[in-house]
């Protein structure tokens, strides 16, 4: 009996076409993203589960409190470790949302991990079985960027790096800043950058530094041709964009283009 090449092409195709969906989709996905580390998985209805639960339930009525928080529950070997960090610009309401959310998203996103990051829109929530609490972590960081480019992008990320290199320095080095900064340069008669850092403040001032320069070179490196781009990462938090995202950088203009997933 012969073999039908022909058959197999077609197969092929198919498969290739439906994996590129799967990418496409990943790649223009909306937050939620996560970061699942899926070594040593915790059992169903263990001491570890317990206390993650009681934990994420903790810090989210907690999230309506502070703009950023960490904590722990249980005792060793089981104890979780969880820390959590809305962006400065947001409200207690909406800071208490969004962790809300988040702590049911890590849960369905990352199942029976001991360690997992989740960024929303808004916020990002991270649990581990070991302490991370004033320690510098920028593994896993996940650059974005927007889906709509730019003119000129080598020239348009050199003004990029130039402004937040300023805002770095004031975010890392300023006490009075808690570890966040904005700022808003006008490029052109129609077009204005709008940036926005932000570290979690367990970190020193120089790790706050290290981890928004990683940032930025994380972004430079990937993301150049976008209209605007965002860095997750576990320590900081870095986004700029040709429009005001951020509250309080007052622009009639909206969101334009999706992100794409790197």
């Amino acid at each position: 009996m012969g073999h039908n090449f022909l058959s197999d092409a077609k197969t092929m195709l198919l498969l290739l076409y439906f994996s590129i969906a799967n990418l496409l989709n990943l790649a223009y996905a909306d937050p939620p993203y996560s970061f699942c580390s899926n070594t040593s998985p915790y059992v169903a209805n263990s001491s570890f589960q317990n206390n993650l639960k009681s934990l994420m339930s903790y810090l989210a009525s907690n999230a309506s409190v502070s703009n950023q928080y960490h904590a722990y529950a249980g005792n060793d070997p089981d104890r979780v470790y969880a820390q959590y960090m809305c962006y400065n610009y947001i409200t207690s309401e909406k800071c208490s949302a969004c962790i809300d959310a988040a702590s049911q998203d890590i849960m369905q996103l990352c199942p029976n991990n001991r360690n997992a990051t989740v960024w929303e829109e808004l916020c990002q929530l991270r649990f581990s079985n070991k302490n991370f609490i004033g320690q510098l972590d920028f593994s896993g960081n996940i650059p974005l960027a927007n889906r709509e480019t730019i003119e000129n992008s080598v020239q348009f990320i050199s003004v990029v790096n130039e402004n937040f290199s300023n805002l770095t320095e004031k975010a890392a080095f300023d006490p009075t800043q808690n570890m966040y900064a904005t700022g808003k340069l006008a490029l052109s008669d129609i077009d204005t950058l709008y940036t926005l850092v932000q570290c979690t403040t367990d970190l020193s001032s120089h790790d706050c530094n290290t981890c928004l320069q990683v940032a930025i070179q994380n972004i430079s490196s990937c993301c150049y041709f976008g209209r605007g781009a965002r860095l997750l990462s576990r320590s900081c938090y870095f986004r700029f964009e040709l429009y005001a995202f951020y509250e309080g950088a007052a622009d009639s203009r909206t969101q334009k283009g999706k992100y794409i997933y790197f």
